[in-house]
């Protein structure tokens, strides 16, 4: 037991008073003789120990009395973690999990509901002198301000569901560092969420000195089923091909759940598939996506699920292209194997130029080079072609016939950091191919046991330098590379060991030759599919057709317009949402007053799609959080955080004694006689 205020234990020496009473309240009797004194004598002796007997009762009643009054004022308590109470003003920093799954309504209140009046009754227990600050899952500028009690109701009572997800640690680190710049006060961190495992690891740890209280919300498992991706296998969308689009979809309850998955495009149901979900399974249905209209292809895909909704729609975007731009530059004749691969008719269209004659101006406007077999180039080409793969194109490169090689290789340096060393004549077979590149993805139904893979006659030697980014797409049995993927800059480099001629290797003749180099061309093309999450950070690029500085591109829906972050990389456009956006839909990014815009789909963050939770008691056991002390769900908050804060007051457990030995004396001089 301590003292709040233990100098006023020096006024117990106020027992001296009835102590001194006592002693020097002699009462003197009056003489009286009678005949016969020896039954006198015998009276006198039983009476003189009564009275004896009650005047100590008395005098320990009047002691014990103003002991109690005086230990009333030094007001007891009782602290459990036995430390001393620091009074003075505090700075409180109340967290309030406003997350997807705080919306889920138990007998007509949301969880978030309940979490707001456990935040009120806090706060109205504060004293007038505290600072309070209270932050959610927003991390909203005006949340970083310590409030007055009204201030802080009031701010409070503006609280809604937000469709942001953050983990504990960034959350108690949030705080922390809010809480460091009050310096003076006694500081306290309030968690009040429904603790989600998701989001609450069982291992959290923490080592700083501030006192922490965790307080729950009545949450119970519930069983959702959630869209939890969607994405094609192709990284553009072909006209009048069947794209298929992978949808992924979560059992998050312990019962199998039939659904039906419904795809619009463009404002316009393009197709329903069922599907069967197993308990706790997480399961992908392939579904055709054919469109004969090129342009934008605004995409929703979406089930029905009760209660979580958030996660029932999935957004996706992308743009088809009627045709890709492909150039090839010869270093003499055009080669008859590409010209009838990009044939008329086809969704590409190709210009053969000779490397000697070509307007670089022009790179710009094209998804794929070719150099075909080219040898020399000038400083301006060699300039241009670096600018053009740096800034995002893709370029592919086929050896020279023969001959010297010396300009291409610096070119080859300069951007995939290899180069072509001695040719060898001797024939060779390619033994294994990347299974698990991009190129390779979705070739073969099925891959064939006896895969017929290109035999070579004659290729240089590739050599790599020490920072090359070489993934090696066709090995020969030796390990060395036949046809190699580079990163270079924002684009893409793929470079073959021999040239595109007949007589150099069976591979232009081979049924790799065509979809590899239809995969290269719109691989890399500006007409990506978009499927950002809120709360990622994510970014699209898209091409920069803007004039000048004085214009910037805008993200809108409907009545919706922002300015989102943007910068300019080459001739591309990162455009980066960060906080543009808090809805979930498909919104369009344009420049003002013109009229073709790329379309993005936006998705709320899956993280709040498996609705299971902690006890308190099982995280109180597992996690290592220092000065922490974690309430249980029925225990009235304010209440029990004020015990906790303030040990057990017993000032009023004092006064009712005092009190209680008042009444003792006053019954000892009336009834003992």
């Amino acid at each position: 037991m301590n003292f709040l205020y233990p100098l006023f234990t020096v006024a117990g020496l106020a027992i001296a008073i009835p102590i001194l009473i006592h002693l020097f309240n002699f009462r003197r009797y009056k003489k009286v003789f009678f005949p016969d004194i020896r039954f006198l004598k015998e009276l006198q002796e039983q009476t003189q120990k009564q009275s004896q007997l009650k005047h100590l009762l008395i005098l320990a009643s009047r002691i014990l009395a103003v002991l109690s009054l005086v230990f009333a004022f030094a007001q007891p308590y009782f602290s459990k973690d036995k430390e001393k109470i620091a009074e003075g003003p505090k700075a409180v920093s109340i967290y309030i999990d406003n997350s997807f799954s705080m919306g889920i309504e138990t007998n007509s209140l949301s969880l978030l509901d309940l979490a707001k009046g456990k935040a009120k009754d806090l706060i109205q227990g504060f004293s007038g002198n505290d600072e309070i600050q209270l932050l959610t899952n927003d991390f909203a500028f005006n949340e970083n301000r310590f409030l007055s009690k009204d201030e802080a109701l009031r701010q409070l009572s503006t609280i809604q569901v937000s469709a942001k997800s953050r983990t504990a640690s960034t959350i108690l680190e949030k705080q922390k560092q809010l809480l460091l710049t009050q310096p003076g006060l006694k500081k306290q961190l309030i968690y009040i969420s429904d603790f989600q495992k998701n989001s609450f690891p069982s291992d959290l740890k923490s080592e700083d000195s501030i006192r922490k209280y965790f307080i729950p919300v009545n949450a119970s498992a519930i069983s959702n089923l959630s869209i939890d991706t969607v994405y094609f296998e192709t990284p553009s969308i072909l006209l009048n091909e069947a794209n298929p689009m992978v949808v992924r979809l979560k059992n998050n309850g312990s019962e199998e759940v039939n659904t039906s998955i419904s795809v619009m495009v463009n404002k316009q149901m393009k197709s329903v598939t069922n599907a069967t979900v197993k308990a706790n399974e997480l399961k992908t249905e392939t579904i055709p996506f054919t469109t004969s209209v090129a342009g934008n292809q605004k995409i929703e895909v979406f089930i029905n699920d009760y209660p979580v909704s958030f996660d029932d729609t999935f957004y996706i975007a992308g743009k088809v292209t009627s045709n890709y731009s492909v150039l090839v530059l010869n270093q003499s004749n055009s080669n008859a194997f590409l010209s009838s691969v990009f044939k008329p008719g086809t969704q590409f269209r190709l210009d053969n130029t000779n490397i000697s004659s070509v307007n670089t101006e022009l790179f710009k406007n094209y998804s794929l080079i070719i150099l075909n077999g080219t040898n020399s180039m000038s400083t301006l080409v060699s300039t241009a072609l670096e600018n053009y793969v740096n800034n995002g194109g893709s370029m592919l490169v086929f050896a020279p016939q023969s001959g010297e090689a010396s300009t291409l290789n610096s070119f080859l340096e300069k951007t995939a950091g290899c180069s072509y060393l001695r040719l060898d004549t001797s024939k060779s077979f390619v033994s294994d191919f990347n299974k698990s590149h991009e190129l390779f993805r979705d070739i073969f139904t099925k891959t064939p046991e006896n895969i017929d893979l290109p035999v070579v006659y004659k290729h240089y030697i590739l050599s790599n330098g020490a920072l090359s980014s070489e993934q090696k797409l066709f090995s020969f049995s030796n390990s060395d590379a036949f046809l190699s993927a580079y990163k270079t800059g924002n684009g893409k480099m793929y470079v073959c060991a021999s040239s595109a001629e007949i007589n150099a290797s069976t591979f232009p003749k081979s049924y790799w030759f065509l979809p590899l180099i239809y995969k290269m061309a719109y691989m890399n093309s500006n007409n990506s599919i978009n499927a950002l999450t809120i709360g990622k950070n994510a970014s699209v690029f898209i091409d920069n057709t803007k004039i000048g500085d004085k214009t910037v591109y805008h993200i809108g829906e409907g009545a919706f317009d922002a300015i989102p972050k943007q910068r300019a990389i080459g001739n591309r456009m990162q455009i980066n949402l960060n906080n543009s956006i808090q809805k979930a839909g498909l919104y369009g990014v344009y420049l003002p007053g013109r009229t073709d815009s790329n379309f993005i789909g936006v998705n709320y963050d899956r993280t709040e799609s498996e609705l299971k939770y902690w006890d308190v008691n099982d995280l109180k056991k597992t996690t290592q959080i220092k000065n922490a002390d974690w309430l249980a769900n029925d225990l009235n908050a304010s209440g029990t955080i004020n015990e906790l804060q303030h040990g057990i007051p017993l000032w009023k457990v004092c006064i009712i004694l005092a009190l209680l030995f008042l009444l003792i004396e006053i019954v000892l001089i009336r009834v003992m006689r």
